[in-house]
């Protein structure tokens, strides 16, 4: 059983509906050791959250602790399962950075899209993940041996 960093986004509806669809797949796939994966959420410096504080961003305290305790998150992990919708409105050049980061780690990397993604994906992602699946797949793919699946559809 593996410990999972969950790369994700919740900075708009279409980013949070992706997120709780993936969740209760990943809490059910009995290869990830959910109770111990790194989820940035429930992470939050000072529990401040976009909704809450919407000037955090701004606030340099908490941008060193977020991106100290998301590194260290991803260090601490055995694989990195990205939550990533390609789409231009949703995509989150955050998420893109905790992929390579883990790359650069060479911890393996699940790109989690959405079912019905046809959005063209940048080719540094669609051959930079160990694999790339739907959320549909991720009740039952194996985090205990990730083999590799590139991306199947067309890359830029």
């Amino acid at each position: 059983m593996k410990t999972a960093y969950l790369a994700e986004s919740w900075f708009n509806p279409d980013q949070i509906r992706l997120l709780d669809a993936a969740t209760p797949k990943l809490q059910a796939n009995p290869t990830l050791d959910w109770k111990n994966s790194f989820r940035p959420q429930e992470h939050a410096y000072q529990n401040w959250t976009p909704a809450d504080h919407p000037d955090m961003f701004a606030n340099p305290e908490w941008q060193m602790a977020t991106f100290r305790e998301d590194v260290s998150g991803i260090n601490a992990s055995d694989i990195v399962v990205a939550l990533y919708d390609p789409t231009p409105q949703n995509s989150d050049p955050g998420v893109l950075w905790e992929v390579g980061y883990a790359y650069g780690l060479s911890k393996p990397v699940i790109l989690v899209l959405p079912d019905d993604c046809q959005t063209d994906l940048n080719l540094m992602p669609a051959l930079g993940a160990t694999a790339v699946i739907s959320v549909k797949d991720l009740a039952s793919f194996n985090f205990d041996q990730p083999h590799l699946r590139h991306f199947e559809g067309s890359v830029y």
